[in-house]
């Protein structure tokens, strides 16, 4: 008999005294009975060895369910999560190769609008009311993001709501797909995207509707950005540079089809560089400067062509855009370069940009020529500082100078023939970084004529006419994650 099997009979002994002694004697000496029989059973069927086996798979299993919770717990406290938030909540594999994020954007307003009668001395016919006011949800939108395969495959698809035609969705009151693209970064600083994605051009256009400055983008924004095309990109990333370059279909062509374009094709080149002469580039993602930012400067340049052959502009882009901007006069149009030049600063909450853009093209007045050329220009400068971290305080002025399309037959250059001039400032009230209450005034030192619909930004226009000088108040809460 073994050392344990000695010490294991001692014990029962010990304990067949100590009850035979006590007032309940009897019925524990019933109990160490059974012990002993189920002590003999099991000795019987393993021998010495039924312990050791028996807690060693007790450890193992115990084991197991330790490193299985531990790992668990690791990963949601690390870089390889398996689902979080980090600007957006996300799922993803524990080895990071399969990612989705998802965000979230809601924009509610409520906008006042007055002017006085039109040029002709009757109230707008459209909106016959000098005064118009009334609520809104100016942009509902959901993003979806992530990377496949490995990080260096990246997509991301983007869908949104507005109220109001705009840039970027052309169709009023309905649900639009924006982003839709793929991408891969092939290390070193180079990457190529394709698919449907913002033209590389306005600084101003490439920040999310959710990073701007005021309520609404500017009116320049409206005239001058090339909104979503489909195409293709190739970007380099550097230190202190970085340029993006583009084949796609041109201006505002999101969600068209190839057919759309023109039985003889189109061609539109669109290109941006961006040089940082300090800071971080993700201090340039939002139009707001922290009050812990370091100071930070970037000056950028971008240049667009397009050759509108084969179709006129109502074809290649959405509604809202003004011809002479665009290069359209009809079925009869020449090729247009867009171009623009922009300087960003950040610092310690004090956030400015100035930007100056320019449009040109030549419209072909009769079949043979000549092809006059008419230009248009845009310039918007805006500043706003955070005078606590809760609380920002913004300002901007813009001026467009946009040429109609009057006739020059001697070949020479078109004039400008309508100037919007127009101030806003307001601030903005912030609890966090994802809620945001914007209250802001705007002003029209001159007629508005553009036509261009410029709702979205509270301004109205009368079928293509100049509508009187004119003023809004917009109060806006947004939300986004």
């Amino acid at each position: 008999m073994t050392v344990r099997a000695h010490r294991t009979v001692t014990l029962t002994a010990g304990l067949v005294i100590c009850g035979v002694a006590s007032a309940q004697g009897a019925e524990l000496a019933a109990e160490i009975a059974e012990l002993r029989t189920e002590l003999a059973t099991l000795k019987s069927q393993s021998g010495d060895t039924w312990l050791t086996e028996g807690r060693a798979a007790e450890i193992k299993s115990l084991v197991r369910d330790v490193l299985a919770d531990s790992e668990i717990r690791t990963n949601l406290q690390g870089s390889g999560a398996t689902s979080g938030y980090n600007n957006g909540f996300f799922i993803a594999s524990a080895d990071g190769n399969f990612r989705l994020s998802a965000s979230f954007l809601a924009q509610a307003r409520f906008t006042y609008n007055h002017q006085s009668s039109n040029p002709s001395g009757t109230p707008d016919p459209d909106q016959s009311s000098t005064s118009l006011w009334g609520f809104e949800s100016r942009r509902t939108g959901m993003a979806f993001s992530g990377n496949v395969v490995d990080p260096s495959w990246t997509y991301a698809a983007r869908f949104n709501y507005g109220s109001n035609i705009d840039p970027y969705t052309p169709t009023a009151n309905a649900m639009v797909l924006q982003d839709a693209w793929a991408a891969k970064d092939f290390g070193n600083g180079f990457s190529v995207k394709i698919g449907q994605f913002k033209s590389p051009f306005m600084a101003e256009s490439l920040r999310d509707d959710g990073a701007q400055l005021t309520a609404e983008r500017s009116v320049v924004d409206y005239f001058f950005s090339g909104g979503y095309t489909q195409g293709v990109a190739a970007s380099y990333a550097a230190e202190q540079f970085r340029a993006t370059g583009s084949y796609n279909d041109g201006p505002r062509a999101q969600n068209r089809s190839w057919s759309d374009l023109g039985s003889n094709g189109s061609i539109a080149l669109a290109g941006r560089f961006e040089f940082k002469a300090m800071g971080a580039w993700s201090q340039f993602d939002s139009e707001s400067s922290e009050k812990s930012d370091e100071a930070a400067l970037m000056v950028g340049a971008a240049i667009q062509y397009y050759n509108n052959r084969g179709g006129s502009s109502t074809q290649l882009y959405a509604p809202s855009v003004p011809s002479a901007v665009y290069g359209g006069q009809g079925t009869l149009t020449t090729a247009a370069i867009d171009w623009t030049v922009d300087a960003t600063f950040r610092s310690g909450g004090l956030s400015a940009s100035v930007a100056f853009v320019g449009a040109s093209f030549g419209a072909a007045i009769v079949s043979t020529g000549p092809f006059p050329r008419y230009n248009s220009y845009g310039l918007v400068t805006q500043a706003g500082y955070r005078v606590t971290d809760s609380l920002e305080c913004f300002g901007r002025w813009e001026w467009v100078n946009v040429a109609l399309g009057a006739t020059n037959t001697d070949g020479g250059f078109g004039e400008a023939t309508d100037v919007n001039n127009l101030l806003t400032f307001g601030v903005n009230v912030l609890a966090g970084a994802r809620v945001k209450w914007t209250t802001q005034f705007g002003i029209s030192l001159s007629d508005i004529g553009s036509g261009a619909d410029l709702n979205g930004a509270g301004y109205r226009i009368d079928n293509n006419t100049n509508a009187s000088d004119q003023f809004n108040i917009i109060t806006q809460l947004q939300l986004g994650f």
